[in-house]
């Protein structure tokens, strides 16, 4: 069952108990309402030590300055994840022998980087090195992928805000179906019926088929807030939450082109096949 997500904190510190949430649904906006301009090619976040301004002294190029030249920025935990014994078994595991909590297991445990399996949208959103494009629609809003080195291989996430809801008899799919709604300033965005087997975020936190992910994205000048809530009663004893800003590309042809995973393999050139030798 759902449980809800108002009051994550004192959740956590055990003031309030979990109560049932089913997933929401999309009212129809009603009236010709005012809708926040998200749209945009949105980068991924980086850290600039010379005040934003950015670098081109790695490789000539800004648009690889903005990927190489300056260390990169984890996401912002909200609210720390709790994970289940069993959950947590599994995730020690992965994370043996690394002690920094930001770092990342081993790229071959990952089931995105070593079998070509697309990623889920919570991870997605939350990906450093992806960046993607945001287009809005009258009834659908559009987030198109994208990143160097095949990062995210054409991923397409399609978000209805024409007021449906989720369907009775949904089957999970890799990116699982995302209805929404406008906040104010904000795209909320509520996403059931997304495949197991993949991770929640770069930490590789683990999820189960009853994931339920909450997504609220707002503009703040050139920057996209996105804050992502976690939902898992199979994985998770609470509801938790990560947030990441990034930032809007210059213009030009700035968006890198991916390679697909498939064509990697065939070539013998995907990090898996490279791991496996």
């Amino acid at each position: 069952m759902r449980r809800s997500l108002i009051l994550p904190t004192l959740l956590m510190a055990g003031m309030f108990p979990v109560s049932p949430l089913p997933a929401q649904t999309a009212p129809r906006q009603a009236g010709a309402k005012a809708i926040p301009d998200l749209s945009g090619v949105w980068e991924e976040p980086l850290y600039h030590p010379d005040g934003g301004q950015v670098r081109s002294d790695v490789c000539g190029e800004p648009a690889c300055a903005r990927l190489l030249g300056a260390p990169r920025v984890t996401d912002i935990t909200v609210v720390a994840p709790q994970l289940l014994p069993a959950a947590e078994q599994k995730y020690n595991a992965l994370k043996e022998g690394i002690e920094d909590p930001n770092a990342a297991p081993p790229a071959t445990a990952n089931p995105w980087f070593s079998a070509c399996l697309p990623d889920n949208p919570a991870r997605m959103m939350l990906r450093q090195v992806v960046g993607f494009e945001l287009r809005q629609f009258p009834d659908v809003v559009l987030i198109l992928f994208g990143g160097p080195a095949g990062e995210a291989d054409h991923a397409v996430r399609r978000i209805y805000v024409d007021g449906r809801g989720h369907p009775s008899n949904l089957k999970p799919t890799w990116m699982g179906h995302s209805i929404g709604r406008y906040d104010g300033d904000t795209l909320v965005v509520d996403t059931i019926g997304i495949k197991e087997g993949r991770w929640v975020d770069n930490q590789g936190h683990p999820h189960s088929d009853a994931l339920h992910v909450v997504e609220r994205i707002r503009r703040v000048g050139k920057s996209l807030e996105v804050e992502v809530t976690v939902d898992d009663p199979k994985t998770y004893s609470n509801i938790w939450s990560k947030k990441i800003v990034r930032g809007l590309a210059p213009p030009g042809p700035g968006f890198w082109e991916d390679v697909l995973c498939e064509e990697l393999l065939q070539m013998g050139t995907h990090y898996g096949a490279e791991a496996g030798k």
